[in-house]
């Protein structure tokens, strides 16, 4: 993890070096090793460095070939580096360094732009090309690493944050309602728009190229719906599985010094510790130091202290149990304050105390089990992959069993919904749902933005093997899932601290969309292939878990803290005309009387609610420059106290 920044005066301006430093300067908590520049009239980037592998330690960014013509600047990892290395060579081009700021300088030397499709890692990248007088960006096939650019007649500018485009003074700050639906909807289709007009990412999976006269975006990857693995037995899947999360884990183990890794006791994080466990016993990558961090409710049925203490005894690693961080209306508006975004999630802002835990230890790399649920998750039931394939008896059971958890009614809706494409969906909820807007978003605003189209919208419909498989990759590339991977690492790079996702790895994530169904879900059990790829590195009773630790309590204790009665008392947004007022306040009652008699409807409630006090806090600070804070903010529960003072150690 580093930042970037990138600025080219279209008018042909030179640069404001003073400028040029504030807007590197912004994103210094991404890049505390250093900072570096680099400036030819009209143009420039901007770097700052985070040390996190054995190569950075000799790498200096902006870097340039040796006839200055190419320059990069890049926040990335590159993971096939030998595979890279030889292929240039092979090409005849001399690589100077072994940096993957380097393999990625060359790669465009050699590809142009073609380069994306060549490199693995997580990266976010910019180029110079003074040879065609044109900028080339691009960014990694999830989006695991940010990118935000600015575009008018006069200006490009893109850098690592939000922040960064912002303090531009040409850069006008005016929110972007059509995103604010969305948010407020609690369905983010969007993944270019951000919360301000003007402002937009880079999708993931994509090219920007920029010149003088025109700026063009391309698509690099996309997966192959129409692949499918077809293997005799479970074993042949199981061991595909291992060998690529193998080597997924591996590539992410490169460190210039020890690796952290975050172990909640479900079955992705005690997989990845599991496999990093592996490798070292094998010799196949060094230690070089290893602690897992988790968090611990005692005072809640999400407490998986059992399941971690299993995984902490199997490896004998050493651990770290900690309470999760207390959420307060100070920290949510200081979060804002320096990002000026829409405010971590209360379940992704609890990690807080093991960041800055990682931190104090001079760990600055940590994986976690994130993208797991989203590659390898079932999707629909399979009843509809089921009765295409012909399999009667397994249909057959499969329906008796979901009639008798959720009803009949329901399992016949979920039979039937995945055989229909998505006109017919969309002129189902035209007939049958006269508004598809919640009842707390004002009406009128929700006509001006074409809020409904905005939440029909879903991805072009592609060729598919499965059902499953169709219903997994559109979550996994929609817009809801972009914006959560750039708020995971807006809250790890806040503690100079680099997270690394082996799930998302784009050869996971391939192998995963071309499963059959049934190694995804059966007999009620998601998540086969793992478990079965897993079972020798995996405790009994993590691997046989059916269940997941549910956090939404977070939520609830969050909405306590931010004063959510005293904030819908006098809305900014309502006086903006984004929600109906009352139908809010009705909404935080309801959720707050559910909450408080344990009765679990709570959480229907809970995230709407927390995406508009999000979006109210948001606009009050970024616009209004004022929330009013509370005398004193005690401590909401004993599970929040101490937020950073490490808990009995997991023996």
């Amino acid at each position: 993890m580093s930042g970037i920044l990138a600025l080219w005066n279209l008018d042909g301006q030179p640069i404001d070096r003073r400028l040029l430093r504030r807007l590197t300067d912004v994103i210094a908590h991404r890049g505390p090793d250093g900072a570096g520049v680099w400036i030819r009239g009209a143009v420039a980037l901007g770097h700052r460095m985070l040390y996190t592998t054995p190569e950075s330690l000799r790498e200096k960014q902006p870097l340039c070939d040796e006839t200055d013509n190419l320059c990069l600047t890049l926040d990335g990892r590159v993971d096939n580096r030998k595979e890279l290395r030889a292929d240039l060579e092979g090409k005849g081009l001399l690589l100077r360094t072994d940096t993957d700021a380097e393999l990625v300088l060359r790669a465009y030397d050699c590809w142009g732009e073609d380069c994306p499709k060549h490199i693995l890692g997580d990266f976010a990248f910019v180029i110079w090309d003074g040879r065609n007088r044109q900028f080339f960006c691009a960014r990694d096939p999830l989006g695991i690493r940010p990118f935000y650019y600015y575009h008018d007649d006069r200006l490009f500018l893109c850098g690592s944050a939000l922040r960064q485009i912002l303090e531009h003074p040409a850069v006008r700050r005016e929110p972007n309602e059509g995103i604010i639906g969305e948010y407020l909807a609690d369905t983010i289709t969007s993944s270019e728009e951000t919360l301000f007009r003007n402002v937009v990412r880079l999708p993931p999976a994509h090219s920007l190229t920029v010149s003088r006269i025109r700026m063009s975006m391309t698509r690099y990857w996309n997966v192959d719906l129409l692949r499918e693995l077809r293997y005799q037995t479970n074993e042949a899947y199981a061991e595909q599985c291992f060998d690529i999360l193998k080597e997924a884990v591996l590539c992410r183990l490169r460190s210039q010094g020890p690796v952290g890794a975050d172990l909640s006791g479900g079955l992705d994080s005690s997989s990845v510790v599991g496999m990093v466990q592996t490798l070292f016993r094998e010799g196949a990558a060094p230690d070089p130091g290893f602690e897992t961090f988790s968090l611990t409710f005692p005072a809640y049925e999400c407490d998986e202290s059992p399941y971690i203490k299993d995984v902490v005894g199997l490896w004998a690693v050493k651990s770290n149990a900690l309470r999760p961080a207390e959420p307060t209306l100070y920290a949510i508006t200081q979060e804002i304050r320096r990002h000026l975004g829409f405010p971590a999630h209360p379940n992704y802002s609890m990690f807080d105390s093991t960041l800055a835990l990682a931190r104090d230890k001079g760990i600055r790399v940590v994986l976690t089990g994130l993208g797991g649920d989203d590659w390898l998750g079932e999707g629909f039931p399979p009843y509809a992959d089921l009765l295409r394939q012909g399999k009667w008896w397994d249909l057959i059971e499969e329906i008796r069993k979901g009639s008798s958890a959720i009803g009949a009614f329901s399992t016949f809706k979920q039979f039937l919904s995945p055989l229909f494409p998505q006109p017919v969906h969309r002129t189902y909820a035209w007939a049958v749902r006269r508004n598809d807007v919640p009842p707390w978003i004002d009406s009128r605003f929700a006509r001006r933005i074409h809020l409904v189209e905005r939440l029909r919208k879903s991805p072009a419909e592609q060729p598919f093997s499965s059902y499953a498989q169709r219903d997994v990759c559109r979550a996994g590339m929609g817009g809801g899932l972009v914006h959560s991977w750039e708020l995971v690492d807006r809250s790890s790079s806040s503690f100079g601290i680099e997270s690394r996702h082996p799930f998302a790895d784009r050869r996971f994530v391939e192998f995963a969309l071309a499963l059959p169904p049934e190694q995804r879900y059966k007999r009620e059990q998601v998540k086969v292939v793992l478990r079965h790829a897993m079972r020798d590195r995996l405790p009994a009773r993590v691997r046989e878990r059916s269940g997941k630790a549910d956090f939404s309590h977070t939520l609830a204790l969050a909405l306590k803290a931010a004063g959510s009665d005293r904030l819908l008392a006098s809305s900014a947004i309502e006086a903006m005309g984004w929600v109906d007022g009352a139908s809010v306040r009705r909404l935080n009652q309801q959720m707050t009387q559910c909450y408080e008699q344990g009765d679990a409807r709570y959480i229907r409630c809970a995230w709407p609610l927390w995406m508009a006090i999000g979006i109210e806090l948001w606009y009050k600070m970024v616009f209004l420059s004022h929330v009013t804070l509370p005398e004193t903010q005690q401590p909401l529960s004993a599970a929040f106290a101490g937020s950073v003072r490490p808990a009995p150690a997991v023996e």
